[in-house]
């Protein structure tokens, strides 16, 4: 007979509770021996044992080894694993904040921000491009995907560049112009010793917000302080035209709801950088006219608001000819130092199999970037010794348990009017994945390893390079953006904004996808909404793509519904069981259209095929009673 296993020690806790559970799991399936367990989970006896000893948490590889062989439900078992993995991170992260000196190597999901130059790198191509066509043209449009990492490359990059630093800005009285500057930084961060690279110029920093014509009135007045300041100091480090940069420039659209102030604003933007220093505007005086007397512009705006500010406003098109700097994806070799100097500037090392799954997770997903920095952060505080290892990475939940936290968070803070939006575009956006993919057969596999979710048992620690190959060759094909123009229904563009300042959706010119293809494996209430809404989704894709195909074809009426077909969607779509894009709403209204003017032309021809047979039926009566009247005169 063999042993009995040790008594649990006395407690409530998480992990007790889960080797609790472990137990009971291997009592339903016969208590059989850890050695006979051993055989069916390909794993050691002595790892099986120590899962379900309740002292530290076992691994993931080692916990679905334990309950498939014991006929658990794998899929159940992760997610409680992954969920149990990002409390214990969080709870070690407060204690070793507690304990912790200095600052994080990584600036989490936010941007990075000029105190964060000193571990900003892997962009230096890009900025230096970027600083070059400054010095050539007077406005430059900074643009790409968001989080394509824009942001940091303007603040972190350029501005430093430029000489400008965090104590100067706050002495002229700088800043984001709206508020919007991270606060949470670990450590200091003031940036007050940070000394000054290159040759020093003016610059001011704002975001448009709400009022951007506000906004712009503050940044002129603190470029022309900064100007005046120079003018009074010629022998100091100040040289060069001073430089206005206008970061998350898409909140002229997203954010600004006066039109006309949009075009001012835009108007003011294109005569400041095409003030030569010979020709001050006309009316200004004073520092303000010291800074505009010379001034270059920077505007740094996403892709899928640059085509319709370009077409709302033709002059800022016009002036940015052939000075557009764009920010995509980073190369692996830009990844590999992104995420290994910052590191090695703190003193740390990076564990080889860690750098692989974040190099080609990042590589293959649209916003990658931020949650490779989220990833990182978190790593840090859960790293052992003076190393980033991938046991730390997964102890933290991975990426999934980061993408499950932001998706709650922002679910949570939503109006249920809100919520019901969101439902609706995360349902279209996830559709697709229902037939690959995470949710799908064979999907959930091949993104558990590549998110970090650890080798498979019996494994030698290649997991790193196991997960670069599952995510080159997964399914890559299944990944197809979604256009913009399916989320115009009436608040669905409002929310969409949400979702992509939280990280979670990424939108590129024309196209919306997820930013990372686990988000419904790693968040239990998507996954519930796809699952739920199979049926839903599998006619939604449909009517999607007869939409897309009737459209393309120059709007054919033979490609329109018609039918018992029609009025089932027109139906359901009336009692918002359908969330029908504009697209698809045309498609219908014309489908509508036709099938009526059908009808009308049925009746039409119904009535003249009566009409027909009445007269013909008068003209017969007519000729058999000419008949009747001819046989009596005879």
């Amino acid at each position: 007979m063999p042993r009995r296993e040790s008594p649990l020690d006395p407690g409530d806790g998480s992990l007790l509770r889960f080797a609790g559970d472990l137990r009971a799991l291997r009592e339903r399936a016969g208590s059989p021996p850890y050695r006979q367990l051993a055989l069916r989970a390909h794993c050691s006896a002595a790892s099986l044992s120590v899962a379900a000893g309740g002292r530290r948490l076992p691994s993931l590889a080692v916990t679905l080894a334990y309950v498939q062989a014991c006929g658990g439900d794998v899929r159940e078992w992760r997610h409680r694993w992954q969920l149990l993995a990002a409390e214990l991170a969080a709870d070690a992260a407060a204690r070793r904040r507690a304990l912790d000196v200095g600052r994080a190597p990584y600036p989490g999901a936010a941007a990075f921000e000029a105190v964060d130059a000193d571990r900003f790198f892997g962009r230096e191509a890009l900025l230096d491009r970027l600083v070059s066509v400054l010095a050539e043209r007077r406005l430059v449009i900074v643009t790409g995907p968001s989080g394509a990492g824009k942001s940091s490359l303007v603040r972190a990059g350029l501005l430093t560049r430029l000489g400008w630093s965090p104590a100067v800005a706050a002495a002229a009285g700088d800043g984001n112009g709206d508020g919007n500057r991270d606060g949470n930084r670990d450590g200091p961060g003031d940036g007050a010793e940070r000394p000054r690279t290159g040759d020093g110029v003016p610059v001011a920093l704002l975001t448009p917000g709400e009022r951007p014509m506000e906004a712009y009135a503050l940044a002129l007045a603190r470029l022309g302080q900064s100007a005046a300041r120079a003018t009074r100091d010629p022998s100091g480090p100040t040289t060069g035209d001073p430089v206005l940069v206008v970061d998350q420039g898409e909140q002229l659209r997203t954010r600004c709801r006066d039109a006309a102030e949009r075009v001012r604003f835009l108007d003011a933007l294109v005569a400041l950088a095409a003030c030569g220093p010979e020709r001050p505007p006309a009316g200004q005086a004073g520092p303000a006219g010291a800074a505009q007397a010379g001034c270059r512009v920077v505007l740094v705006i996403r892709s899928d608001q640059s085509g319709p500010l370009f077409a709302e406003h033709p002059g800022l098109a016009e002036a940015a000819r052939h000075a557009v700097v764009p920010v995509g994806r980073p190369a692996p070799v830009e990844l590999r130092r992104a995420i290994t100097e910052p590191a090695l500037r703190a003193g740390c090392t990076v564990e080889g199999a860690l750098l692989a799954v974040l190099i080609s997770t990042a590589a293959y997903q649209p916003g990658g970037l931020s949650l490779v920095s989220a990833a990182l952060a978190a790593t840090w505080r859960r790293r052992s010794g003076n190393a980033l290892t991938l046991a730390g990475f997964q102890a933290t939940g991975g990426f999934e348990g980061a993408l499950a936290r932001a998706a709650e968070a922002l679910y949570d803070g939503l109006e249920i009017a809100d919520r019901m939006l969101v439902r609706t575009v995360f349902v279209r956006l996830g559709a697709e994945l229902l037939d690959g993919g995470p949710l799908g057969a064979g999907g959930g596999t091949a993104a558990a390893v590549a998110l970090g979710g650890g080798p498979t048992a019996g494994g030698d620690g290649t997991a790193g390079e196991v997960a670069a190959g599952e995510v080159a060759g997964g399914d890559e094909g299944a990944r197809t953006p979604l256009w913009r123009a399916e989320f115009d229904g009436p608040g669905v563009p409002e929310v969409l904004e949400r979702l992509v300042r939280a990280r979670l959706v990424v939108v590129d010119r024309d196209t919306v996808e997820l930013s990372h293809y686990a988000l419904p494996q790693a968040w239990p209430r998507l996954r519930g909404w796809l699952v739920e809404g199979r049926g839903t989704s599998s006619e939604l894709r449909g009517l999607t793509a007869a939409a897309r195909g009737w459209a393309g074809a120059g709007r054919d009426p033979e490609l329109l519904y018609r039918g018992a077909r029609l009025e089932q969607l027109m139906r359901r779509v009336a009692d918002g069981e359908l969330a029908a894009a504009g697209i698809e709403r045309a498609f219908l209204a014309a489908s509508a259209r036709a099938a009526a003017a059908d009808r009308r032309r049925a009746q039409r021809q119904q009535l003249t095929v009566a009409g027909v047979a009445a007269a013909s039926g008068a003209l017969l009566a007519l000729a058999g009673g000419s008949r009747i009247r001819r046989a009596w005169r005879w």
